[in-house]
């Protein structure tokens, strides 16, 4: 017999190749680099490197699914709820390769992310390793050039030549940065943990140079709630009458700066991410984010017929003038809300808004309930869901997030796994494991 597949260690290579696949595979279209050899060809090949290694896996695989039984069920009525609402509502515009793309892109990434759940600290590697190439690519650019935002816009740090693309890259290298500092929690122990806090200071302040906004609120909101939560290990009056106030405060300033932002001054050409959105709610541009929610939002309220079920997936696009969106990986019609839940209740109504957010929701209770008992690598992976999450909330597509459907994957893979071991083949299920048991999470393989 093959020594390597009689080894004992067999099982644990394999899924460590499996996470590395599944999370290259995740990010292959969004990472820069990968852009310039090639990246469709390398996401086939992730692609089909993860899906063999995890048909050799099917039965555990199978097992840990088990223990995730009713949030898969939840899954299906939801999805369940989208394939009826595209043939209702959508068909007649729509093509139904949109919807194959939906279901086929949404299960392999949520697959990918529950597979990967067993080889925590590879996607952690990978998330630090494309962090670290995107650092290299700009400390070349500075050394050579100097401030990559010196004209108030990003530069050509990667030599890719179309300005219309390159410009846009903040939003990609603040995702890669911010998720990779919150990997670097999970990964590193004692003094280092100092070297990871200076990182994070520098990374929130290259954020705002290069104004990636979405990256920057998001990364907070993901460090506000690793802070939250060890308040609320200890007290969870405390944490709530916390949660209470801020919420208070924020408001509060946002409505501040929100009436300064509408006729105070501000630099035409500042390129940092205060100016920028401060110039995006003066102007009366129909492509921003501010006037694509007013947009949205206007037509919910004032066309309350289409407010149980909406209006049918896809048909946002339809609705503002860019016609039907097509197949998933093609960019020529590809126009959404910009946040998931407006999204959802747009196109599917109260009905498909309440499960999904039920859905989305389930990876933070399920750990707000656990959080005493989580390992630092868990504790850092629900930090990257809550990443997502933000992201989502503020630029995010319900239906081109594939990086959102990951983790929300590995969040919810993350529990079964451990709860499976826990329950030593009981019929206890996921949602039971929101219930506070011992050692969750204490191990990775």
């Amino acid at each position: 017999m093959n020594p390597l597949i009689a080894s004992k260690n067999t099982p644990r290579l394999v899924a460590a190749v499996t996470a590395v696949a599944a999370t290259i595979a995740t990010f292959a279209k969004s990472f820069v680099p990968f852009y310039l050899v090639g990246s469709t060809a390398i996401f086939v090949f992730a692609c089909f490197v993860a899906i063999v290694l995890i048909a050799v896996r099917w039965r555990e695989i199978l097992d840990n699914a088990g223990c995730a039984t009713n949030i898969l069920v939840l899954l299906a009525i939801f999805y369940g709820i989208v394939v009826a609402n595209f043939i209702l509502k959508s068909s007649g515009q729509v093509s139904f390769t949109y919807l194959v793309g939906i279901l086929a892109f949404h299960g392999v990434f949520f697959l990918f992310g529950f597979c990967a759940a067993r080889g925590l600290k590879w996607v952690f590697a990978i998330l630090l390793a494309q962090a670290a190439v995107f650092l290299i690519y700009i400390v070349g650019f500075t050394f050579r050039f100097g401030d990559p935002m010196s004209q108030g816009h990003l530069e050509d740090v990667f030599g890719v030549g179309d300005p219309s693309l390159y410009i846009a890259f903040h939003s990609y290298i603040g995702t890669a940065l911010g998720i990779a500092v919150l990997a670097a929690l999970g990964m590193v122990r004692g003094s280092l943990r100092l070297v990871v806090y200076a990182a994070i200071a520098v990374v929130l302040w290259f954020m705002f140079h290069i104004a990636s906004r979405t990256a920057l609120v998001a990364l907070i909101c993901s460090l506000a709630f690793l802070m939250w939560t060890a308040l609320w290990a200890r007290s969870k009056r405390s944490a709530i009458l916390l949660v209470a106030l801020l919420g208070i405060l924020v408001l509060a300033i946002s409505g501040a700066f929100y009436r300064f932002a509408l006729n105070g001054p501000v630099d035409p050409k500042a390129p940092d991410a205060i100016s920028r959105t401060i110039r995006e709610m003066q102007s009366d541009n129909p492509g921003f984010r501010l006037s694509i929610w007013q947009r949205t939002w206007h037509r919910i309220a004032t066309e309350p017929d289409h407010l149980l079920f909406g209006r049918g997936i896809g048909s946002f696009s339809i609705d503002e003038g860019f016609g039907p969106p097509t197949w998933l990986l093609d960019k020529s019609r590809k126009y959404y809300p910009h946040n998931i839940y407006l999204e959802m209740l747009y196109e599917a109504g109260i009905a498909g808004l309440l499960i999904f957010a039920l859905i989305t929701f389930f990876p933070l209770i399920a750990a707000l309930r656990l959080w005493g008992e989580l390992s630092p690598q868990a504790k850092a992976a629900i930090s990257i869901y809550v990443f997502y999450l933000v992201t989502c909330e503020i630029s995010g597509s319900f239906v081109y997030n594939y990086d959102f459907q990951f983790f929300f994957g590995l969040a919810t893979g993350l529990f079964a796994f451990r709860y499976r071991e826990l329950a030593a083949g009981g019929e206890a299920d996921l949602m039971s494991s929101i219930t506070p048991l011992p050692d969750i999470g204490k191990t990775q393989a």
